[in-house]
């Protein structure tokens, strides 16, 4: 790779914006009826696979460089969004901050790949182009028993490559983010139409990131911080929302910090999962993403190392996934 290349500054700006919103599916299916959520059991083997969140991912990505470069900044490609899958992976013993037992492990993975474009001639790239490879996993661990501890990691690789002094290049980057949140009070065991409640979060936060550049040497950094927030949770409404495969009655449930503007909306089947989940800045819509498919041994009938009313689940890690900002700073020509 060339000089000029070479002392480019590729540092990325990775940001993760989490929704911390865990709730238990209920077993039991309400019929011609107002929605009640209650909490229940869940199956290892169980899978939830949502449509929506690369599209909302890739925007959110375009939409940082449009306010950045402006009218440079011509837009960008989808080249291939797989659906974001949620799995019930495994039983196992955990600690968890000061708790310590039996959890429930579960994992979501998606892969997103897409092509960014510049206007001629207003990058140093050859061809004012930018292909991106965006993978997100999340792992994480629930109690069985009723606890308002909770943990996730999050793995971010992003892999750039761009075409500079006529050689393709390749930028790696990767960022683990390790979470350990504690609530002052435990969510409800059952939810209905007009239930409020709020929960004062703690979240220690630890930050381990590399990057390299051409197959390289890693260049690392890591960073720990603990933050506080007062979270209000208002089951504002029912709602109606139609899916590919059926339509669903929801319960509407907002969550959003003492004080702040931005704000998520989950739609909650009458066996809690999250059957839209929606992400919204200062009143504008961010993310939205829906159920698409999923298997569960709830309706199957197969009795698979079965939870007893855990408190947190399946439905954080979807609320969690919600969205990956990248901006990769680009020298102009002079």
């Amino acid at each position: 790779m060339a000089e000029s290349f070479a002392s480019i500054s590729l540092v990325k700006r990775v940001c993760l914006v989490a929704s911390v919103f865990l709730l238990i599916p209920s077993l039991a299916p309400i019929v011609n009826a107002e929605v009640v959520i209650e909490e229940r059991s869940n199956h290892v083997g169980d899978w939830f696979e949502y449509d929506g969140y690369g599209n909302s991912l890739a925007i959110a990505m375009a939409n940082q460089y449009a306010q950045i470069d402006g009218a440079d900044f011509v837009g960008w490609t989808l080249v291939w969004d797989e659906l974001l899958r949620v799995e019930v992976t495994e039983k196992a013993t955990c600690d968890i901050g000061e708790w310590s037992g039996t959890c429930l492990r579960t994992v979501g993975v998606h892969h997103l790949n897409i092509t960014l474009q510049w206007a001629e001639n207003t990058t140093q790239y050859d061809d004012d182009k930018l292909l991106l490879n965006v993978t997100s996993e999340i792992h994480s661990e629930s109690p069985f028993s009723t606890s308002t501890w909770h943990f996730e990691q999050r793995r971010i690789s992003l892999r750039s490559w761009f075409s500079g002094d006529d050689e393709m290049n390749m930028v790696e980057t990767e960022t683990t983010t390790k979470i350990t949140t504690e609530e002052s009070n435990p969510k409800p065991k059952i939810i209905e139409k007009g239930d409020t409640w709020q929960s004062s979060v703690t979240i220690q936060k630890r930050d381990e990131m590399r990057q390299r550049i051409n197959l390289g040497m890693w260049n690392e950094s890591l960073s720990e911080r603990e933050e506080t927030q007062t979270i209000v949770y208002t089951v504002e409404d029912e709602a109606s929302v139609n899916t590919a495969k059926e339509n669903w009655q929801t319960l509407r449930l907002r969550q959003q910090g003492l004080g702040e503007d931005n704000y998520s909306i989950s739609y909650l089947s009458e066996f809690g999962w999250p059957i839209r989940t929606e992400e919204y800045e200062n009143g504008t819509l961010t993310m939205s993403m829906t159920l698409s498919d999923f298997h569960s041994a709830t309706i199957s009938g197969v009795k698979e190392t079965s939870v007893e009313t855990p408190s947190l689940g399946i439905i954080g890690v979807v609320a969690t996934l919600y969205m990956v900002a990248v901006i990769i700073p680009k020298k102009r020509l002079s």
